[in-house]
């Protein structure tokens, strides 16, 4: 009996160091984060011991002892001005320390170590590695995509939506942020920890929110330049059969069904597409590069589920890019003309 007390007042100590404890984030900004989350913590604490130790005062002191009703009346001044002075001198203590960490977290790299343009769309991410000119995309409700970057080094992130309102959230960054329509949002993160870790859209944002997810995998810098030249030798050798002169592309679930087509030189052919995806519009368009300078062609949207053929005009032999304008990267493939 006489050592429950102490067993009691140590269960209570550990709960609420258990209850204090935060995950520290795998980046420099993640890492300030952490800070400032303890910051507060720290500061909150007299202020949490006061309030209790207030509280049972109250208890105990204004104990009813019988059965009139309790007297009642309004604050007086002093009451009304210990209730707005105390917490204004709480925000003013704590403001300094969030804009401070605020504008760390906010701050730009003026030389980014490596540059990525993120585009979220129902229910899929595209990474595209600017200076490395290599697209990475999982595959819609089957593979969800890896974003490969070098550990201690400057990422700078372009994120934008290409339908609704989505959200890039990786929780040991320790922050999200906003993918809004027309408003990309640029950020940059740096990570300091090796490792592999989930991601995820945290907007609600349709009826596979919850399959929108992706990797964020943080690596060593010779094994990121040893992927990104992988990844590039895979693109160029990318390669099918040459098929007729009337090529059948089907999209479903954001996505289409083959990454490469092949049409013979010199004379029309025909792109037949079949939109599997219920109330989501597609496009067909073959470019010379992922970099869009030349425009071959760009059907119109075609909503689904539906059919349409599209006649184009004669090319000359050589590799060319195809893509759905609506989903961007997610929706491409090479076009071989031999």
């Amino acid at each position: 009996m006489a050592r429950r007390p102490g067993a009691t007042a140590a269960c209570v100590a550990g709960a609420l160091l258990l209850a204090g404890c935060a995950q520290q984030g795998v980046s420099t900004q993640g890492q300030d984060i952490h800070d400032l989350y303890v910051r507060i913590a720290v500061l909150a604490l007299p202020v949490f011991v006061g309030v209790e130790a207030f509280l049972l005062w109250c208890v105990v002191r204004y104990r009813k002892r019988d059965d009139l009703p309790a007297p009642q009346g309004a604050g007086s001044g002093r009451t009304l001005g210990i209730f707005f002075a105390v917490p204004t001198v709480i925000i003013a203590v704590l403001f300094p320390f969030g804009e401070q960490t605020l504008s760390l977290v906010q701050h730009r790299d003026k030389h980014p170590g490596v540059v990525v343009n993120v585009d979220a769309f129902q229910w899929q991410w595209t990474f595209t590695y600017v200076n490395e000119g290599l697209i990475e995309s999982g595959k819609t409700l089957v593979k969800p995509a890896v974003m490969e970057v070098p550990v201690n080094q400057t990422v700078h992130v372009h994120l934008q939506s290409r339908d609704v309102m989505h959200e890039f959230y990786v929780p040991a960054l320790l922050f999200m942020r906003n993918a809004i329509p027309g408003y990309p949002n640029d950020f940059d993160f740096t990570p300091t920890k090796l490792g592999t870790y989930p991601g995820q859209c945290a907007e609600f944002c349709g009826l596979w929110h919850s399959k929108m997810t992706f990797v964020l995998k943080v690596v060593s810098p010779p094994d990121y330049a040893a992927w990104i030249q992988s990844e590039k030798a895979a693109a160029l050798n990318v390669s099918c059969p040459r098929g007729p002169a009337a090529v059948q592309l089907t999209a479903q679930n954001t996505s289409w069904n083959t990454a490469c087509i092949a049409v013979p030189p010199e004379q029309p052919w025909s792109a037949t597409v079949t939109n599997r995806d219920d109330g989501i519009d597609h496009t067909f368009g073959v470019f010379d590069s992922p970099k869009q300078k030349v425009r071959y062609f760009l059907s119109p949207p075609v909503a689904g589920p539906s059919t349409a053929t599209f006649r184009l005009s004669p090319l000359r032999p050589g590799r060319y890019y195809f893509e759905c304008t609506i989903h961007g990267p997610s929706m491409s493939g090479v076009l071989i003309v031999r």
